[in-house]
């Protein structure tokens, strides 16, 4: 049913959850990821946020790659770019070049006015595109995990409920995502904790 899945990203807090649907369904149906960053620097510069479009790129890259990584600790094939431009233009067109068979878009990006502008490129994604669009909602209240230590706890738990007995060995705050690494008796695991909706997803590391 799916064989090209497209998810637009702007790297925001809480995107590791819209993420985490877009590979759920890409390992449901042995589909390929297609993760796109649009660097909107007039919106940068409408905003006073005084970064240069090199700089804007480079975080979109970064964005990029972070979902490329989870995809594929999952086994899912993923591939990125990055481009500039009109976001939902963009987001359009690019689904168009590839033959994406969905999108899978959050419904908000970043807080305050950021966030109403993305918001205003999901709707225009619903609207416009010629292949469905999945919408994630992500929930109103912003980063709910903050420190280590509650990280820490919440993975615990989540790979206790996995059925493992393991020790945490790194716990890395990303942008969007807490990374944690533990060690078990037969090997070790990744879990991506989304600070936003508090998701845990746990794989065994090849």
């Amino acid at each position: 049913m799916y064989e090209r899945i497209l998810i637009p990203t702007d790297g925001s807090t809480g995107t590791a959850h819209v993420a985490m649907q877009a590979i759920d369904l890409a390992e449901q149906y042995g589909a390929t990821l297609h993760v796109l960053n649009v660097v909107d620097s007039d919106v940068s510069s409408m905003l006073g946020d005084g970064e240069s479009t090199d700089e804007l790129e480079q975080q979109g890259q970064h964005a990029v790659e972070r979902i490329e990584t989870m995809a594929n600790i999952h086994g899912v094939t993923a591939e990125t770019a990055v481009r500039d431009g009109d976001p939902a233009s963009e987001i359009l067109d690019y689904a168009d070049d590839i033959g994406a068979d969905v999108i899978v878009a959050g419904t908000h990006g970043r807080t305050g006015v950021k966030r109403r502008l993305i918001g205003s490129v999901a709707e225009r994604l619903v609207r416009h595109a010629s292949c469905p669009v999945m919408t994630v909602r992500l929930p109103e209240s912003d980063v709910t995990v903050e420190d280590d230590d509650h990280a820490r706890e919440l993975v615990e738990s989540a790979i206790e409920d996995a059925g493992y007995d393991a020790t945490i060995t790194g716990v890395d705050h990303q942008v969007s995502v807490w990374v944690v690494e533990a060690d078990y008796e037969d090997g070790s695991l990744i879990a991506y904790l989304d600070p936003v909706t508090q998701r845990t997803s746990v794989v065994e590391r090849n």
